[in-house]
């Protein structure tokens, strides 16, 4: 019998760069081997065989149930579910992640624009939580004070009271707002009144610490830690360890952005 023979490495290589990229993973080894096939068979059927390995088990890990969601959450404007929980549990993971008070965020404000899907009731995936968030954006700490600070506040009323897409909003975690007009009334960080003096810690991801979604305010703020965090990963670890402990997915408007008529 005749064999041909090919190194498949290049092969599978190329399958997780083209497949897996949009969702986040990276190779982070490589092997090569050589196999034997028989001449009847064509190298595309053979290559076919050989990459469905791969996607069944990356179909398996996409579609693991890390727990249940209660309600369906959704962006909103001036605030929505989604974005409450995602900045809530944000927060709360790197406060726990980094206790040292020189780490520990006052706020945490994300876009809505980088959430690509909603999270429906019932069963959460590992795949739905890449349809929310496929973008490889992990979260930083950067240092925020006067002008800077006051450009935030400011982009946060004008995108609170400008409902003109589904960007429209901003997620936001440990600061609320009253806005009456073109005014801000009040605004309370960590529950605190807001001191234009002080100099706040503000959690974000890198996308939005470089001026995207218009966050230019951001570019001349200090990094002061590097989670090397993705979001992603993030979110699947906060909904998973509640999984564990039988504690369901839920979350509810509590006005943290209040926009007077």
């Amino acid at each position: 019998m005749i064999k041909r023979y090919y190194n498949f490495s290049i092969l599978i290589a190329a399958y997780f760069i083209l497949t897996l990229s949009c969702q986040g993973y990276k190779i982070v080894d490589a092997n090569s081997s050589v196999i034997d096939i028989d001449k009847n068979l064509s190298e595309q059927e053979f290559e076919e065989i050989e990459l469905s390995k791969y996607r069944d088990s990356i179909s398996k890990e996409m579609d693991k149930i890390i727990n249940h969601c209660s309600i369906t959450m959704e962006v909103g404007c001036p605030e929505g579910l989604l974005g409450d929980f995602i900045s809530d549990l944000s927060i709360l993971f790197i406060r726990k992640k980094f206790p040292e008070n020189e780490f520990n965020p006052d706020f945490c404000i994300l876009n809505n624009g980088g959430f690509r899907s909603s999270l429906n009731k019932g069963s959460i995936t590992i795949g739905d939580i890449f349809q929310i968030m496929p973008f490889d954006n992990h979260l930083l700490i950067l240092e925020i004070q006067g002008e800077e600070m006051n450009d935030l506040i400011k982009y946060i009323k004008d995108k609170s009271t400008t409902n003109i897409s589904r960007k429209s909003g901003v997620p936001l975690s440990g600061i609320r707002l009253k806005i009456s007009g073109d005014k801000v009334n009040r605004c309370m960080i960590s529950n605190k009144m807001y001191d234009p003096l002080k100099t706040y810690k503000v959690l974000t991801t890198n996308y939005l610490a470089s001026g995207g979604d218009d966050m230019v305010f951001f570019k001349n703020c200090r990094t002061l830690l590097n989670t090397k965090l993705l979001l992603r990963d993030v979110i699947i670890r906060y909904i998973e360890e509640l999984g564990k402990n039988n504690i369901k997915i839920n979350a509810q408007i509590d006005g943290r952005v209040q926009v007077l008529q």
